[in-house]
């Protein structure tokens, strides 16, 4: 406006210009700027009041270009006149906001060129000033809209088509961290982070793309619940994240307790009938559902012995890539945890939300804990009468955790009832063990006399017939004295086996045990001259009475015959003894020197002798075994039996 002003003195017709301001609290037009006007002018009019002449000539409300016979002028006392040639109203309206004058000293009229002109010129400022109003208009309503949507507390933004941010609210600002003053016209990623784009930018396509351009999603963010609406907007998108976090707690927590409570019913029910292993099962599974139910890491049983002194960790459910701990909770000793025993002692249900909280007095409950990566603990205790028989805990590794009283008073409940069936349980064992013990000890004097006299005829048996075998192939080679010391180590194997069986309880025997037994007594007696060495491998392999006699017999006769046979030109002697497990439950013995090895003739079983006689029917007849000799290195024998033979040669299951 201004510069209309300065440039209208330029044209025909026209010395001056100038703008009044009406100034509404007091009716009064007020010159705002001006051109070519003289000093009087200006300084007499530049306010003008209502009821003076050229406050009546400048309230108009259209164009208007007076006619100069009209004598539309004014003037100050002592000045000459000045012919207004046009008025302007610039800001049309029920309230006049201003009007432009164009004045000459001369009557004449306006020529019509230069009023087209002034027109078209005042046209352009009218609209600039329109434009102007709508923008100061609109700003404000932004404004006045943002402010607004700062005072909502759930989290509001704009988003242009591009997912450029256009607006957010204090809200959104404090919930993605996004300082206010910062790059806003960033990409939504930038601003929110991409935890939160990830979670909404699939629904920011569907809504740019679909017609209806509106859709809705709930999601977690932040530890907050938002239901959120996507709407589309001219330019973008715009979004409510609606905070819906404490209703849906609610919500989950009442439907929590029901589920919980419906869940340890069927649980103390369940232990009303449970009896043996069906009970340690059972208390598996609660752990289970109950560490499930209150989002816990570990759920676990311990149970005290020895009048309180040690307590075991029986029973263990972990969450997934939650590292168990029952092998490392076994045979604690109470006294170790004193702050811990103090509160159990007392029958309290005590938590722990945070483990650094713990006194220094309980030091070592701290440690323990902090070593299993425990942060949050609940114990609830186990008592049965007024004896404290153990307690369940429940522990949080991967967060802070607090549980409210409504929890640890359900979980009193299922307490009582696995206090209630491990009592009942063990009254029941001990009932159903003492039962057996009389019964076992009765079949036990039974078969204990049975077995004796069963062993003492074979053993007997077993004896003359090795004298009548002896008889005969001693008749052959008239050696009096090796027919006695064979008769004598043959007997003295049977003895050792004897022995060991009735120290073991004629149980089966460990054939490492067995074997070193046998060759040691076997060696015992060779000349004091010769240097022997026995090397028998370990192994884990069990063999019945009846294998182990003829076991015992077998090696007494390759002990011998190697003594008898590898030291006739030597000084020193190797024997090497190895057994191993083999499929189908069958095993390997072989036995070995460092002699000159068998004959070939022995080889091809074409010699016949007592031992190598003996050790064949044994192996055959007693083992169901095989015999293969060979020369490697030495005399090598290699038996192969089947494990679990009873005493009729049957097979015995496990």
């Amino acid at each position: 406006m201004k510069h209309i002003v300065d440039s209208a003195p330029q044209f025909e017709g026209i010395d001056s210009a100038g703008i009044y301001l009406l100034d509404s609290s007091c009716g009064d037009f007020v010159l705002e700027c001006h051109a070519g006007l003289p000093e009087w002018l200006i300084d007499s009019f530049s306010r003008l009041t209502p009821g003076s002449g050229m406050h009546e000539i400048l309230y108009c409300e259209e164009n208007v270009y007076p006619d100069s016979s009209e004598e539309c002028s004014f003037r100050f006392e002592g000045s000459p006149n000045v012919f207004i040639k046009g008025l302007f109203p610039l800001i049309p309206g029920e309230t006049f906001s201003s009007v432009m004058f164009i004045a000459s000293s001369e009557p004449e009229a306006l020529p019509l060129e230069i009023r087209g002109i002034m027109e078209m010129l005042l046209s352009m400022v009218k609209a600039s000033i329109s434009r102007i109003d709508v923008e100061n208009n609109a700003s404000l309503r932004e404004k006045e809209h943002s402010l607004l949507l700062e005072t909502v507390r759930d989290p509001i933004f704009a988003l242009g088509d591009n997912l450029e941010m256009k607006y957010c609210n204090g809200a959104f600002r404090q919930l993605v961290c996004f300082e206010e003053g910062a790059n806003a016209a960033a990409g939504f990623p930038d601003i929110a982070g991409l935890e939160l784009n990830n979670l909404l930018r699939e629904k920011f396509d569907e809504v740019l793309d679909s017609d209806n351009g509106l859709r809705s999603l709930t999601f977690e963010y932040r530890e907050r619940i938002f239901y959120t609406i996507i709407s589309r907007t001219p330019d973008g998108l715009f979004a409510l994240m609606n905070d819906i976090t404490e209703a849906e707690q609610a919500r989950k927590k009442l439907n929590f307790r029901d589920r919980f409570e419906n869940v340890l019913i069927s649980i103390s029910t369940d232990f009303i009938k449970m009896r043996g292993s069906a009970l340690n099962l059972g208390i598996n599974d609660a752990l289970l559902n109950i560490g499930v139910s209150i989002e816990v890491d570990r759920a676990y049983l311990f149970q005290f012995s020895d009048e309180l002194k040690i307590m075991n960790n029986t029973h263990e459910w972990c969450a997934t890539n939650v590292q168990p701990q029952i092998d490392n909770h076994q045979g604690l000793r109470t006294d170790d945890y004193p702050w811990w025993m103090n509160r159990l002692n007392r029958h309290w249900v005590f938590q722990i939300p945070r483990i650094s909280d713990l006194p220094s007095w309980a030091e070592a409950e701290r440690k323990l804990f902090e070593s299993r990566e425990i942060q949050s603990l609940l114990v609830v205790p186990i008592v049965h009468g007024n004896n404290l028989i153990g307690f369940l805990g429940f522990d949080s590794v991967n967060q802070e955790k607090y549980w409210s009283e409504d929890i640890i008073d359900l979980l009193r409940v299922i307490g009582d009832a696995i206090g209630n069936a491990l009592v009942r349980n063990g009254m029941e064992k001990k009932l159903i063990k003492m039962y057996r013990r009389a019964e076992k000890e009765a079949q036990i004097n039974a078969v204990l006399l049975k077995e004796v006299n069963h062993r003492v005829k074979n053993n007997l048996s077993e004896i003359i017939g090795i004298l009548y075998a002896q008889m005969r192939f001693a008749s052959n080679n008239n050696d009096h004295d090796d027919f006695v010391q064979s008769l004598i180590s043959r007997i003295r194997g049977l003895a050792t086996v004897h022995d060991m069986l009735s120290s073991s309880g004629w149980n089966p025997l460990e054939l490492t045990s067995l074997a070193r037994r046998i060759i040691d007594s076997a060696i015992a007696y060779a000349p004091n001259s010769k240097k022997l060495k026995a090397s028998i491998s370990k192994t884990s392999i069990r063999v019945n009475p009846n294998q182990a006699h003829a076991l015992a017999l077998i090696l007494n006769e390759l002990v011998r015959n190697s003594l008898k046979h590898a030291l006739t030109d030597r000084d020193s002697l190797k024997i090497k003894v190895r057994m191993r497990k083999r499929r189908a439950g069958r095993i390997t013995l072989v036995y070995s020197d460092n002699g000159p090895g068998y004959p070939e003739e022995v080889l091809e079983f074409g010699r016949k002798n007592l031992g190598l006689d003996l050790i064949q029917n044994l192996t055959i007849k007693n083992l169901q075994g095989e015999l293969t000799l060979q020369n490697d290195g030495g005399a090598s024998a290699k038996i192969v039996f089947r494990r679990t033979l009873t005493e009729d040669g049957k097979n015995e299951s496990k």
